[in-house]
């Protein structure tokens, strides 16, 4: 996943001449970047701050998602002991002293029949990851290769000579299932679809040319900029160049005045 979406070929010049963002713009995608991170890594912690808020307006609760598996968390006594006790033994209170809140283990529970139907933590997930890695680390580095030297050659590319753009993946797999998301919300529009033959035995290539258009830009300047330029237009057609006409309107702009101030005196007496 990360060669396909950081490691690829250049597939245009704009691409091949990239260079790195700006600090102002690198550091909010880093805030993002951590935000996403430890939403994912303490869901414990994010579903009952959201359940609290959205309590107001929804009648469920997160107790039974993210259950009191600490001893010290309120609600722990009422949870049943052999169900407590299953889950201790899978060290669902791992963490109890050093982290607050309820627990660290997010589960759905189901009837009699399925009592549970998924449980998960990404918190204890990602300290067996890192611990893994560690471990990996030290004994790839420490022992097997102890004793050898890395040496930079040629990648082999399946015994390609020259590898294309068009022969690598590109991160497209990833990122579609979000464009088609916020393409509803969004509306990009294409501003060209030409096709082209690139060669007698190759399937046609379609190329678009997407130009996203900003949300508020499609949700309150255009539809204003429209209707401003609807009614300059109906303005418009009032400027044919006949001097007659022109009389006509500061006759009429008049006698509309002079009713107005009559109606006005009128109301005032």
């Amino acid at each position: 996943m990360f060669a396909m979406g950081f490691l690829g070929m250049a597939r245009s010049e704009g691409a091949a001449k990239a260079v790195e963002a700006h600090r102002a713009s690198i550091v909010p995608m880093g805030f993002l970047a951590v935000l996403c991170l430890l939403l994912g890594v303490l869901p414990t912690y994010v579903i009952p701050a959201l359940s609290r808020e959205l309590q107001p307006w929804t009648a469920g609760s997160s107790d039974a998602l993210v259950p009191p598996f600490f001893a010290s968390a309120q609600g722990h006594g009422a949870l049943p002991r052999g169900f407590v006790s299953e889950f201790h033994e899978l060290g669902a209170q791992a963490g109890e002293g050093v982290f607050p809140g309820r627990g660290l283990v997010v589960l759905h529970r189901g009837g009699t029949q399925n009592p549970v139907v998924f449980a998960m933590s990404t918190s204890y997930m990602l300290l067996a990851l890192t611990s893994l890695l560690a471990l990996t680390w030290a004994v790839v580095r420490l022992w097997l290769t102890r004793e050898r030297r890395s040496m930079r050659r040629e990648r082999w590319d399946g015994g390609v000579r020259r590898l294309l753009p068009e022969m690598t993946y590109t991160a497209t797999g990833f990122s579609n299932p979000v464009r088609v998301i916020f393409d509803a919300i969004f509306r990009p529009t294409t501003v060209e679809d030409t096709r082209e033959t690139v060669a007698e035995h190759f399937r046609m290539a379609i190329r678009r040319d997407r130009q996203t258009v900003h949300i508020a830009d499609r949700l309150v300047l255009r539809p204003v900029k429209s209707r401003v330029m609807a009614l300059a237009s109906q303005l418009a057609q009032m400027h044919h160049g006949h001097i007659n006409a022109y009389i006509a309107y500061v006759l009429l702009a008049l006698l509309l005045a002079l009713a107005v101030g009559l109606g006005a005196v009128t109301v005032a007496s």
